[in-house]
């Protein structure tokens, strides 16, 4: 086991694989329930032991809307599994989710993202940062509505996995959502108003991915996430290079000192700890799995010689390579 020069930030972890729960179903509590004219608006307080804040979800015939604000104690990770056929309208006004898609790879999330996707059957993890707002709304298109209205064949929706999923919230599109926000109408005109907004919302986000993004505003974020997701994939693939934290900043356009803060909120190690980590995780699978000799596993991952190669791995693991191979085969 590597030791760690500090501990993890502690995981909120959450399984809805077997479940039908929405996330914030299982980490909320139902507070008040309101049925006006066919709509239903249900109110979840976040429970204290993930953090504060609220969610609402409005439904009526064939639409629901999420809208999230909360603000999590620790980073929260929970696995979903998606079986049915909808069209997904989610807007990430601000904070951090990475999405897992098995056999498919990660997509992230930074404030300002936005997104229309068709949400078929997959399995994925979820991760959504800890100790910053998260302020979303999703809104949920089934496939009847979308044939009801005659979009089934008329809108080309990408699928959550495709390639050039995220453009960035627009102003206008901004403007709708806080309009939906600060709704204080009940009844009839609650419903017709909402449907409209939720017209004009899918009407901008078809014509966003029509234009392939040209002419829209910059994300309010400043794709943070994927940079530090980027500077992590590079050190996983090039265990035998040894970057400097300069070094990594300049390749992905980030200020040095930014890169290791944020690096370490979000991965628990700095730059230099997490690279000594993967490198060392690394020798340990050579040493128990292969017969190469210690000289060669530390070429592996980057040392230029067996002895400071040993000197790392026992400050590391607390005892010499030579000792964890003989362990290892115990």
């Amino acid at each position: 086991m590597v030791k760690k020069r500090r501990d993890f930030k502690k995981v909120n972890k959450v399984d809805l694989t077997l479940s039908n729960k929405a996330i914030y179903e299982e980490i909320g509590e139902l507070s008040e329930t309101k049925n006006v004219n066919e709509t239903r608006v249900d109110t979840f307080g976040i429970k204290s032991m993930y953090g504060k804040g609220n969610v609402t979800r409005i439904g009526f015939e064939d639409i629901t809307i999420v809208i999230c604000s909360f603000k999590l104690g620790c980073d929260l990770v929970f696995k979903q599994r998606f079986s049915e056929d909808f069209v997904a309208l989610c807007f990430l006004m601000d904070g951090e989710k990475v999405v897992s898609v098995r056999d498919f790879g990660d997509v992230f999330f930074e404030s300002g993202d936005a997104y229309m996707a068709r949400m078929r059957c997959f399995d994925c993890d979820c991760k959504i940062a800890a100790h910053r707002p998260c302020k979303e709304m999703c809104i949920k298109l089934s496939a009847s509505f979308l044939a009801k209205h005659g979009f089934e064949n008329d809108i080309m929706v990408k699928e959550f996995v495709d390639d050039n999923l995220i453009v960035p919230i627009t102003n206008e599109a901004l403007a709708i959502i806080e309009s939906i926000e600060r709704l204080n109408i009940g009844g009839v005109a609650m419903r017709i108003f909402l449907k409209a907004k939720v017209f004009e919302l899918l009407a901008i986000l078809v014509s966003n991915y029509k234009s392939g993004g040209v002419g829209l505003s910059a994300s309010i974020g400043s794709n943070l996430l994927k940079k530090l997701f980027t500077v992590k994939r590079i050190i996983d693939e090039n265990l035998k290079m040894n970057y400097s934290v300069n070094g990594l900043s300049r390749e992905v356009g980030l200020n040095k000192t930014i890169l290791d803060r944020e690096f370490l909120r979000v991965f628990g190690l700095t730059v230099h700890q997490y690279s000594i980590a993967q490198k060392i995780k690394k020798a340990q699978s050579l040493l128990s799995n292969t017969d190469l000799p210690i000289y060669e596993i530390a070429e592996e991952i980057g040392y230029k010689n067996a002895t400071h190669f040993s000197a790392a791995f026992k400050r590391e693991v607390g005892m010499a390579p030579k000792n964890y191979r003989i362990n290892s085969l115990d």
